[in-house]
């Protein structure tokens, strides 16, 4: 089975990128005209996040996110198993990379930040130009952990590890070496991991607090990257911004670090990942978000 799903990856990744986005525009379409799971958290979330946007214009952003999440899914394999070279290609990013080498220029790495915002699958790859990369990542149950460990591993210079003891310590490992430590920050993390909630869209959320004590260990720079998808297949465009104030202390960290997903979804809210249950964990007393959804 497993072997099977890694040739069917493969072989899709060999399809050119306007093709593979064309068919994730079919997926994200019928997500949109069929009732499903999908398309009323992404609802839900745009009317509790931005309330103060019209109905019409929620409804845009409702569209086009999932059509946008189409295009991820599609694209995925062409990140993971497609042709190298249109790879490197598409992590071309000299304005970027300038950013990027500059915010490493103390010796002390730097923690990436990258929200389900965009091609954050690529934003690994990107970063591993400027310094080996360690990656913290979820695994995933069945077949396909393998598969998509295989695939997010491709190039040398990065390295995923689980989330576990280990894999934090293969974060510090990484800082010590004045590499590259990368995080998704808005996943809702289990409560063992350390998790405190802080508001994200002014909702609370439970949130990591796992960078603020990697950051404060050694005064490490911390920075969000976004990789936007550029329309009609033409590739990928990479922004990074500093974090910010507070990102530093475990204390005030959670808080920043919702700060930041704010702002970076503020530029691309069309390519946010609005259908993850981010509000699953509530603090006591609080309502749940997702019920009664249609």
């Amino acid at each position: 089975m497993t072997t099977l799903l890694r040739w069917t990856l493969i072989v899709l990744g060999q399809a050119p990128l306007p093709l593979l986005h064309g068919l994730g525009w079919l997926l994200g379409s019928l997500l949109w005209l069929l009732p499903n799971g999908f398309r009323a958290v992404t609802r839900r979330h745009l009317e509790l996040c931005f309330p103060e946007r019209s109905p019409a214009e929620r409804e845009r952003i409702a569209l086009r996110s999932l059509i946008e999440s189409g295009k991820a899914v599609c694209e995925a394999p062409a990140i993971w198993f497609g042709p190298e070279r249109r790879l490197r290609r598409w992590i071309k990013d000299e304005a970027a990379l300038r950013i990027l080498r500059t915010a490493m220029a103390g010796g002390r790495g730097a923690i990436m930040l990258t929200p389900h915002l965009g091609a954050w699958e690529i934003a690994s790859f990107f970063c591993s130009q400027a310094a080996p990369i360690t990656v913290l990542y979820k695994p995933q149950k069945g077949v396909s952990d393998g598969v998509i460990l295989q695939g997010r591993s491709r190039l040398p210079e990065v390295r995923p590890v689980p989330t576990s003891g280990g894999g934090v310590k293969g974060l510090l490992g990484a800082l010590k070496r004045g590499e590259l430590v990368g995080i998704l920050p808005d996943h809702d993390p289990p409560e063992e991991s350390g998790t405190r909630f802080a508001p994200l869209f002014g909702i609370p959320a439970n949130t990591m607090d796992l960078v603020g004590k990697l950051a404060a260990r050694g005064g490490t720079p911390v920075w969000f990257i976004t990789a936007e998808r550029l329309s009609w297949g033409r590739g990928f465009r990479y922004h990074l911004e500093r974090a910010p104030a507070g990102i530093d202390d475990p204390e005030l960290s959670p808080t920043a670090l919702n700060q930041g997903v704010e702002a970076c979804v503020a530029r691309l809210p069309e390519q946010y990942w609005w259908s993850y249950k981010r509000y699953r964990r509530r603090p006591p007393g609080a309502a749940d978000p997702y019920v009664n959804l249609s």
